[in-house]
């Protein structure tokens, strides 16, 4: 039972930080036109600097009300691996995986269907540059030669 609440709540969090990435550079975009400094970087810097700071905040507060839920594997697997977590086992690990997966998948798929026209372009991420077939066959054949 505690890796299944675990596992929602580490679904809802991923979900939730996928479809705010985006909204932090729209954010960020929107604060430099209102102040007025788009032609300076170390403002611009320094806005984004600060808006992805609360993003993080509130992201780790959410997260630990909701039982010590994490957006991100590396910080799930890094618990298990030193023993900070004692109670955690791998099976726990293996429930909670798939759900930041599905979670990333959902974020992701929101945020392209709210997020405002003019914003889209600021929308990036990895393209396949070859079918699909090509493209799975490259994975599976880098994945075969780590072993």
């Amino acid at each position: 039972m505690a890796a299944v609440k675990a596992a929602i709540g580490d679904a809802v969090l991923t979900s939730l930080w996928v479809f705010s990435l985006p909204c932090r550079g729209v954010l960020s975009s929107m604060a430099v036109r209102f102040l007025g400094v788009q032609g300076l970087s170390l403002p611009r810097l320094f806005i984004t600097t600060i808006v992805t700071s609360v993003f993080v905040l509130t992201f780790n507060v959410a997260g630990s009300a909701m039982g010590g839920a994490s957006l991100n594997p590396a910080t799930t697997i890094s618990s298990y691996a030193t023993g900070h977590k004692p109670k955690w086992s791998l099976l726990f690990m293996a429930v909670r995986f798939p759900a930041q997966a599905a979670g990333a998948v959902g974020g992701a798929k929101a945020i392209l269907q709210f997020i405002p026209t003019q914003y889209k372009h600021m929308i990036k991420g990895p393209a396949l540059k070859v079918d699909l077939h090509t493209g799975a066959g490259a994975v599976v054949f880098d994945f075969l030669e780590i072993f």
